[in-house]
């Protein structure tokens, strides 16, 4: 099985700082701009504190007819943040997701220093290369097995 940091996104997690004025409207934009499903919130010292993402702002903003513009980050993240292991199964990482009903981890190594963050869909893209593999190496297997049917 592969560990969460073979599949994960490579790229670099956006964040954003709380308790610094910044709005749900910041969030937005960031997500918008950066065509990105969320964003981990940071205290002042770089530490991840949250995460905003897409369904956040649409159940805590647009569901309650508030203003993004006024509704500060740390009002609206997902928090603690839950976390998951660069070394750790992506097994795992799935078990997480559904018993949490969450659809990204940010993945931490063993000094809590985020590296990434891993999603249902890294999750989908490599259960499908798997089978796509599998499904070559069968039709493969059949050529030569077929082969060998003939000759007998």
């Amino acid at each position: 099985m592969s560990t969460v940091s073979e599949i994960m996104s490579s790229r670099e997690p956006w964040t954003i700082k709380a308790y610094s004025n910044n709005t749900a409207h910041d969030v937005a934009t960031i997500l918008s701009k950066n065509r990105i499903g969320s964003v981990l919130v940071i205290d002042k010292d770089m530490t991840p504190i949250g995460i905003i993402t897409e369904r956040d702002l649409v159940k805590r903003i647009c569901l309650e007819s508030l203003n993004a513009s006024k509704v500060l980050v740390e009002d609206i993240m997902s928090s603690p943040l839950i976390t998951i292991m660069a070394y750790d199964s992506v097994d795992t990482a799935s078990r997480i997701m559904i018993t949490n009903k969450i659809k990204r981890l940010p993945v931490v190594e063993a000094d809590n220093r985020i590296i990434g963050i891993i999603s249902v869909t890294d999750i989908a893209r490599n259960l499908a290369k798997i089978l796509f593999d599998d499904y070559n190496r069968y039709r493969s297997l059949k050529k030569i097995i077929d082969i060998d049917d003939i000759a007998n």
